[in-house]
């Protein structure tokens, strides 16, 4: 980031925490996010209709492509010290610009789609909540940089409580979507304004060993360095933009072939693989800067051993989750949801499989953008989603829901081999690099 504090690579560093307390305080904050997500999820299963349901869950999938596109990953590129010398204001006015965008095409896309006046304002309402979302993600990556984790894990926390209020107080009084989607962007608003963006949070109100207390919190705009950071990260802005489509393409097929109803169910029961996805993003954020930092510095034992302990894990959650739905999986959509969830229960372990593979293929996508294979991922996810937009309009149609589900496992499994192949032949290219460095000193 700024010159005024150190790298992530800088060889003289302040003590910092274990990757076991790290992992933990992201685990227990990034639990209780996805909890809230659920609970959110659940709630309005329980108070609306399923159409209705669908309605949340297509305003997701219009949503999250976009923002993530114009996200451009910055919080991977200012953690991983790609942009040692670019300010905190300029990351932070280049998102705020980006994020503008964003809204401006969501909307758009609703009036090329003919969507009528209320899915159209339920489409951005959750824009606005995802909007406050990217901005609260800046000021992490600050904080991340220096691994204080614990601030990020408190704002997780809280927002992920507020929401969950919010949404079910606004939703119960009112009986209506739109207006419970206003009760989360109140509540995400409240935690940004009220925590994130505060100096004492970031330690600038007093001395503090991790940050110069001269630095600002606030936008800086300028025009050289915003083209230079935005050329940087447009290939990983476009990375997860095909990563997002992954997980959204289904939803489109089944609202135009199955409708909002199978659309609603669908996106309940596809939500489960978010019990094990917040302990892979979680861990995954925690040896981030780790990878990049082994990968930097040509010690690619450990960078290989972190990759591997991290697919075990990947593994591990994958087979549980099929093992859980098979043996309980009707009992925990009938408790959790209503009855006509838990009649698609059948669904629960294949959609796992599909989550086991995915998890294994996102801790590969944490290595590859720890290491700078920017580019490479641009190429392997258009592959990824090209074989999932032809295995759902082969399969969904025919198949239905489970057709869906089995075009996300065929779309994971060649992510996944991609990603194994562009990992071993980087590393090798990068050892034959550093071997001949070495016998040129």
């Amino acid at each position: 980031m700024s010159t005024d504090v150190p790298s992530v690579f800088a060889l003289r560093q302040g003590k910092s925490s274990s990757l076991c307390t790290d992992f933990s305080w992201m685990f227990v904050g990034n639990s209780i996010y996805a909890g809230g997500q659920f609970a959110m999820l659940m709630l309005l299963a329980k108070l609306i209709r399923p159409e209705l349901v669908g309605q949340y869950a297509l305003g997701l999938a219009v949503v999250y492509p976009v923002m993530m596109f114009t996200n451009l990953q910055l919080r991977a590129v200012m953690t991983s010290g790609a942009r040692r010398q670019t300010h905190f204001g300029h990351y932070l006015s280049l998102r705020l610009l980006m994020t503008s965008l964003a809204l401006v095409i969501i909307f758009a896309i609703t009036q090329v789609l003919g969507y009528h006046w209320e899915l159209t304002a339920v489409v951005l309402m959750v824009g606005v909540a995802y909007a406050i979302e990217t901005v609260s993600d800046v000021y992490y990556a600050r904080l991340q940089l220096h691994d204080r984790m614990i601030e990020i894990s408190k704002s997780l926390i809280a927002r992920a409580l507020l929401s969950v209020l919010g949404l079910a107080v606004a939703t119960y009084v009112s009986g209506n979507l739109l207006w419970g989607l206003a009760g989360v962007v109140l509540a995400r608003a409240i935690v940004l304004f009220g925590y994130d963006i505060c100096e004492r949070t970031h330690g600038l109100g007093g001395q503090s060993k991790w940050f110069s207390r001269s630095e600002a919190l606030t936008p800086r705009f300028d025009l050289r360095v915003h083209s230079e950071v935005l050329w940087l990260s447009l290939p990983l802005g476009v990375v997860v933009l095909l990563t997002s489509l992954n997980s959204n393409v289904p939803s489109y097929f089944i609202k135009h072939a199955l409708g909002e109803r199978d659309l609603g169910i669908f996106s309940v029961i596809g939500f489960m693989i978010s019990v094990g996805n917040m302990a892979v993003v979680s861990l995954g954020q925690s040896a981030f800067t780790r990878l990049a930092r082994s990968y930097a510095t040509g010690n690619l034992v450990v960078f290989s051993s972190l990759l591997a302990k991290l697919l075990a894990f990947g593994v591990a959650l994958g087979v549980c989750g099929m093992i859980v739905s098979k043996l309980a999986g009707r009992e925990i959509l009938t408790i959790l949801f209503r009855p006509e969830y838990a009649e698609r229960a059948e669904l629960l372990p294949w959609i796992m499989a599909a989550g086991g593979v995915l998890f294994m293929a996102q801790f590969l996508g944490f290595g590859m953008t720890a290491a700078g294979y920017y580019h490479s991922q641009v190429i392997l996810n258009i592959l990824a989603n090209l074989s999932l937009f032809a295995a759902c309009y082969w399969l969904v149609a025919r198949q239905g829901l489970l057709g869906a589900i089995f075009a996300m496992l065929i779309a994971a499994i060649v992510q996944l081999a991609g990603s194994v192949m562009v990992l071993v032949v980087g590393m090798r290219t990068h050892t034959h690099l550093c071997a001949e460095r070495v016998g040129t000193a």
